[in-house]
């Protein structure tokens, strides 16, 4: 996949956005607090039909206006252009692929992305729901079968919940749970299977791109946890749940499901989060975006857009040279405040950004 041009209006503080991209390395260059990330934020927009910064459509408008108009012109691998639009006001959002009004769980899949930003480095700290939400991210991308599953799981846990609730209050009965059951069953055991299946495809890739980033030889490993038997059948899924019933009639809710599953990253045997550094941590995130890109070519057969947002603030001379070889291959859309982090990008075009207003350098 590639992405052509860009165009933003009324997009956070871009007024008016117009740009054409030829370089495989496109950056975006200036100081702090002057735009560069909305740029990125108006590709994740093509990617998702929303933010993953933000969940209100207010806090996308500029200042003053009323509404924003987002627009990607794009090819595939198989020179079929592309072309999304995303329009919205404090009243109604609509979503175009060439062309023509779609439902946003259309849009996800038509301009892959995989993104780096530095609140990614919560990702192996905060709570398990962000490394979830990671997961259902990256394959909602690659498949609209996990998505579907994912929205159908969400409704159902909630309905499930909602109802130990009334059993709790005398107002249902509890063979009612059996529908919910095997709602959750149908839609957790494909959901357990698929991130299974992706586990499995980083194992080794994971572990090369952490050595090349991190320039050692320590062995880095994911695995998943707190959701024994991921990728189990649908009909021991189902056996699960009714072993905790009582449990879930008691605190009033689910105990068992891919909805508390999360994931556990060591170097060289012990947990990242309680021992790892802070470049540790930043690299091992920069070696899981990089499974991503390969993941999701190897499920699409296209390859994904690379966004990276303030990638080389922390990284060594040594380190930024070897992230730019590995991003070669991918057309990459990048920020920094430096031009000299550039220095090792063979093909790049360069924006300088400034109080939203941007210009080709």
């Amino acid at each position: 996949m590639q992405l052509t041009s860009l165009f933003a209006r009324n997009f956070r503080n871009l007024t008016k956005l117009e740009a054409n991209f030829e370089k495989s390395v496109s950056a975006f260059v200036g100081k702090n607090a002057q735009g560069k990330t909305n740029i990125l934020e108006a590709i994740t927009l093509l990617a998702f039909g929303k933010s993953l910064r933000s969940n209100t459509e207010k806090s996308l408008l500029k200042t003053g206006e009323d509404f924003f108009r987002v627009e990607g012109m794009g090819k595939n691998e198989k020179d079929e252009k592309i072309k999304i639009e995303i329009s919205s006001s404090l009243v109604k959002k609509t979503f175009k692929l060439n062309g023509k009004t779609i439902t946003q769980s259309k849009l996800v899949g038509n301009f892959p992305i995989v993104s780096f930003s530095p609140e990614d480095l919560n990702l192996l700290l905060l709570s398990p729901s962000l490394r979830r939400r990671y997961l259902d991210i990256l394959l909602s991308q690659s498949s609209h079968q996990y998505l579907f599953a994912l929205n159908a799981y969400g409704k159902a846990l909630k309905n499930r919940n909602a109802l130990l609730v009334r059993i709790g209050g005398n107002l249902a009965q509890e063979d009612e749970l059996d529908f919910w059951d095997g709602e959750l069953a149908k839609h957790g055991s494909l959901i357990g299977k698929m991130r299974s299946e992706f586990a499995e495809f980083m194992k080794a890739p994971l572990e090369k791109n952490f050595q090349e980033i991190s320039n050692t030889k320590s062995v880095l490993t994911m695995r998943i946890t707190n959701f024994k038997g991921e990728g189990i059948t649908e009909k021991k899924y189902l056996e699960n749940l009714t072993k905790l019933r009582d449990k879930d009639l008691k605190y009033e809710n689910t105990n068992y499901g891919i909805h508390r599953a999360d994931l556990l990253f060591e170097l060289d045997g012990k947990l990242l989060s309680e021992n790892g550094s802070r470049g540790e941590i930043r690299s091992t995130i920069l070696a899981l975006k990089f499974v991503e890109l390969k993941f999701i070519e190897s499920v699409l057969a296209e390859k994904p857009i690379l966004l990276l947002d303030d990638v080389f603030s922390e990284l060594d001379e040594s380190r930024q040279k070897s992230l730019m070889h590995l991003i070669q291959n991918h057309q990459t859309f990048l920020t920094t405040t430096k031009i000299s982090h550039l220095d090792a990008a063979e093909e790049k075009d360069v924006w300088e950004v400034k109080d939203g207003d941007v210009k080709k350098i």
